[in-house]
This record gives C-alpha cells, structure tokens and sequence, in this order.
C-alpha cells in the first residue's frame, strides 16, 4: 500500500468490453480497489445512458438496505464488522435479492 499523501503511478486505460462480459469483468476490477473510472460521456443527461434502469435498481436496493440497517441498530441489534467486502453478487443474485426471495424476518 502506498503513502496516503503520495502520488501512486497510474496509467491511463481505455477498456473495449463485450457486453456480456461487462459485468462480470467491471466487478472484478471494481473488488481490486485499484481502478478509477473516467466518465466520457459527460454531455450526456443522467437519464439517456445506456443503463440508466440497473443503476437505479442498486440505488433503490441500497436505500432497502439502509433502512433495514437503521431499523436493526434501532433494535440495538449489534452488527459486527466485517473484514472483507463481500464479492458483488451475479446478476440472478440481485434478481432474487430485489423480489425478496431469501428469508429474512423483520419486525416493524
């Protein structure tokens, strides 16, 4: 790991990607924590990117998540740290996660 005031190397990287390999192989990138992406397509509205709907879809799962974090710590359910991030899940995964398709016991 290098100096938190430094500078490290870096090159710059223009990745051409299938679109079937896309997500598997941004995930790998992004679970380095090395990797810094550029937008270039900045003129662009937020609204006519080409995928404008999945990024939604993990906002709108990460509020899910918040609420049911506060609702747990309200609780004074403690929630142990966790040293590594877990892996991104698959597609189908996040599928399965949005329809609530796992069991989970929440009282309101």
């Amino acid at each position: 790991m290098g100096a938190m005031f430094r500078s490290e190397e870096m090159a710059l990287a223009q990745l051409f990607i299938q679109p079937e390999a896309a997500y598997q192989s941004i995930s790998e990138l992004g679970e380095t924590g090395t990797v810094q992406f550029r937008d270039l397509n900045e003129d662009v509205n937020a609204f006519q990117r080409k995928f404008v709907t999945e990024v939604r879809r993990c906002d709108e799962m990460e509020r899910k998540l918040r609420y049911i974090e506060a609702e747990v710590r309200k609780d004074g359910v403690h929630i142990p740290d966790v040293r590594e991030l877990p892996k991104a899940p698959n597609p189908r995964e996040i599928i399965d996660l949005e329809v609530g398709s796992y069991p989970l016991t929440i009282r309101l």
